[in-house]
């Protein structure tokens, strides 16, 4: 799980650094279509026997579209903001939306009153890590699509959290990781396939190809492939745990970055939001326990 989280850190800040100077929608349609025919392959040799009846291909579906939103909302939204920003949001929001739509998806009930103080937490963390951005306090300057950014990575982390409800659905119904992860992009490339510049995508692998490999290993397939891993072999407390740090860890890569400025108020909002989510976690195992 700590590796996960190391090469997932630096992915995403080479990948933010990368689109500053590419187009970001055929990298990303590139990325995409190799990391599906990866997770195909793989899903050839596995064991499970579920079928798609109509009730799982309408999870499928919803899977695929909020997958869409999640990963190209996380993407684009680290072209605009500080990277350590944007995982904050992912790792916060994630979390505690979840436990909301189990309250209303898998009927799990009313959250108790310590989740509904944690996300009141994070709701003021969050206008925090906004306020950072907005008064040109974070590592990276405030930009005319900056908002759009923020917007994207609030609605990426709400997305995910989302998309971890449904994943595990399909595991309550007897799929396997590696089927969920064959079917789950098919949806993202269609999207990208209506966003792309099509003139553009030759001349992008000619000049990126390195760049492009390289994002859809360190950012897609490989913590794919090690988060699978690490949820079958270790507690969930434990992973959890791990995930929490993914912020400040993230922060700490963006000092290889030389157009992210080191900002004291972002590694304070990571901090907090660390705290808060560390604290959440410690909650739910001890009324799991």
């Amino acid at each position: 799980m700590a590796l996960y989280v190391l090469v997932s850190a630096a992915g995403e800040v080479y990948a933010a650094a990368y689109f500053q100077r590419a187009d970001a929608f055929v990298a990303l349609l590139l990325s995409f279509t190799v990391v599906c025919l990866t997770f195909n392959l793989l899903a050839r040799h596995d064991t499970s026997k579920a079928g798609v009846g109509n009730r799982s291909l309408l999870v499928f579906a919803v899977l695929n579209v909020v997958t869409a939103i999640s990963w190209i909302g996380l993407f684009i939204g680290l072209k605009y903001v500080e990277p350590a920003i944007v995982v904050a949001f992912m790792v916060a929001l994630g979390p505690t939306a979840t436990v909301w739509l189990n309250a209303v998806i898998r009927r799990q009930g009313v959250p108790p009153a310590s989740d509904i103080v944690v996300s009141a937490s994070i709701a003021m963390i969050a206008s925090y890590m906004i306020w950072i951005s907005a008064s040109g306090n974070a590592g990276v300057e405030w930009g005319a699509r900056s908002s759009f950014g923020i917007v994207l990575a609030i609605v990426a982390g709400l997305s995910l959290a989302l998309t971890n409800v449904l994943v595990k659905l399909l595991f309550d119904r007897g799929f396997s990781g590696r089927q969920v992860l064959a079917h789950r992009f098919y949806g993202t490339i269609i999207l990208l396939l209506g966003l792309v510049d099509y003139s553009s995508i030759v001349l992008e692998i000619s000049q990126h190809w390195f760049a492009i490999a390289a994002v859809g290993v360190s950012t897609m397939i490989v913590p794919l492939l090690l988060i699978q891993q690490g949820i079958r072999y270790v507690e969930p407390f434990t992973v959890n745990m791990v995930l929490s740090t993914a912020p400040i860890i993230t922060f700490l890569f963006q000092y290889f970055d030389s157009r992210i400025v080191p900002s004291s108020h972002t590694f304070l909002g990571n901090i907090l939001i660390t705290a808060v989510a560390v604290s959440n976690i410690y909650l739910q195992y001890r009324r799991s326990a």
